[in-house]
């Protein structure tokens, strides 16, 4: 995503528009950028470097810990193979966030190491970044979908999503929204080139000559992906609800006994719990993010060195915290609402700490 890179050019650009002024000029606007470009430093070291590492190191663990648990559950289900995956895909958006806070750093030029690292991190990161979430958000509708034909299709559902099918559709949409990648790296590549200002040859971003024809596919096609993703999980979330009280109702009514009433009852709401609390943790950490892309689309003056530059680089910083947390959270709402998960997590914190 092309709306990550933010931060050493940010920090630096008011600097060097200020040089450019007269000098009769420079001295009062060069006070309030100075001041700018401090607190955007400031809030980049918090925000970014700090709390969102500390936040991406958590969850870089739990996301592990998450694979081990459903590995052991075995890949047989649905519900554990789109979660393993979801994962997966967990891990990578967190190291990719990672690696944009180690980039963005304000301090990370003092390295002088001969390597533009906001572009390198454009190529290597930003755009596998922003297809690993979108993976992730179309793994969550894959599951409010699986989970809204288990109360529509109760007696079919076990025919139509098997094990296969759903390995297929995670290929699927991890497939697909790779694809979407090919029109930006197709003319974008890392390459050496001189840079004037550090008299020096720098490793950093070059562009075929088709660039003008690609530029910006790639980001349509992500906010495009991304609006109609949220929206389906908006939509599938909502009609889970509906069916599922419906269904609840049904069989308490229809039931015969006592104890089928308490399982069945017992067993809707865990799943209408735990679908609803995933779903809803992913739409509410993905609507801003979705809606400063739509800004980006139709504004643009919200971006680095635009009118907005300063909303923009704060709105990202944010933002990223949400993924971040996203991300990470998982195993806490598994281990609050899946009692098999729970207890298999017991038994892998007991043995480990055998072992050690």
């Amino acid at each position: 995503m092309n709306i990550i890179r933010f931060s050493v050019t940010a920090c630096t650009m008011s600097y060097l528009n200020a040089s450019r002024q007269p000098e009769e000029v420079l001295y009062p606007s060069n006070d309030v950028q100075m001041t700018e470009s401090f607190l955007l430093t400031l809030f980049i070291l918090i925000n970014n470097t700090c709390l969102s590492s500390i936040i991406g190191l958590l969850g870089l663990v739990a996301n592990v810990i998450n694979l081990i648990v459903f590995y052991r559950h075995g890949l047989n289900s649905s519900i554990n193979i789109s979660l393993f995956v979801m994962a997966i895909t967990d891990i990578l958006s967190i190291v990719f966030v990672l690696g944009a806070n180690l980039c963005f750093n304000p301090y990370i030029d003092q390295w002088s190491v001969p390597v533009m690292f906001a572009e390198v991190y454009y190529i290597t990161g930003a755009w596998p970044s922003g297809a690993s979430g979108r993976i992730t958000l179309y793994i969550t509708v894959y599951i409010t979908a699986e989970r809204c034909l288990c109360i529509l299709f109760p007696l079919k559902v076990k025919t139509l999503i098997t094990p296969i099918r759903s390995k297929v559709a995670m290929a699927f949409i991890v497939v697909v929204n790779t694809l979407t990648l090919v029109p930006e790296y197709s003319s974008i590549y890392l390459a050496w080139r001189y840079d004037s200002v550090r008299n020096e040859s720098v490793l950093g971003a070059s562009f075929t000559s088709s660039r003008p024809q690609t530029q910006g596919v790639t980001f349509l096609l992500h906010v495009f992906l991304m609006v109609i993703g949220l929206f389906s999980v908006m939509v599938l979330t909502s009609l889970l609800v509906i069916h599922l009280r419906r269904q609840t109702k049904w069989r308490m009514k229809s039931s015969s006994y006592a104890k089928q009433q308490a399982a069945y009852s017992s067993r809707d709401r865990k799943s209408q719990a735990l679908v609803i609390v995933v779903a809803s943790s992913v739409v509410v950490c993905y609507i801003p993010l979705v809606c400063a892309s739509l800004v980006s689309v139709f504004e643009q003056q919200f971006a680095i060195g635009g009118k907005y530059s300063s909303i923009f680089v704060n709105t990202w910083g944010t933002i990223f915290i949400f993924g971040m947390t996203n991300s990470s959270s998982n195993i806490l709402i598994y281990y609050k609402m899946n009692s098999k998960f729970k207890s298999t997590l017991k038994e892998l914190f007991y043995a480990t700490r055998f072992c050690l």
